[in-house]
């Protein structure tokens, strides 16, 4: 398939994803702020509405396939690296925003490492730029 909105080429062994990624494609490009539910599917995809993929296993795996691809051409496009941020921080490393100072963070300790206290990031901010630097980004 290839739209000629996107710079983004696939090709699918099976109807089921094409006809997914075609709806998909439909709703993504047929964004208009100026219309009432707008970045909703065309009034008529809505009434004329039949899953085009049954089982739920092969939608996943077709979700999946759309996800991964957009991202690869995304990264490859735009010239961007994916990084993995923490889910979790240490409370003394000073990565956590105090965004407004009326928040607070949830704070845990692991059950196998009592004296360690981990927190919830608000904001990677900090951590974003510390990565930069880290990873060497210019």
């Amino acid at each position: 398939l290839v739209h000629p909105n996107l710079s983004l080429t696939l090709s699918f062994q099976s109807s089921h994803f094409s006809s997914l990624f075609n709806n998909i494609l439909k709703m993504a490009t047929n964004f208009s702020r100026g219309t009432h539910l707008a970045g909703l599917p065309p009034k008529e995809t809505l009434e004329n509405y039949e899953p085009s993929i049954p089982c739920l296993i092969t939608k996943e795996e077709a979700l999946l396939t759309i996800k991964t691809t957009f991202e690869n051409n995304l990264k490859k496009n735009v010239n961007l690296t994916r990084v993995s941020a923490p889910l979790f921080l240490q409370k003394d490393s000073g990565f956590n925003d105090n965004l407004n100072g009326v928040e607070r963070p949830a704070t845990f300790a692991p059950r196998d490492f009592p004296d360690i206290h981990l927190e919830v990031p608000f904001s990677l901010a900090k951590w974003k730029r510390w990565a930069l630097h880290y990873y060497a980004v210019e």
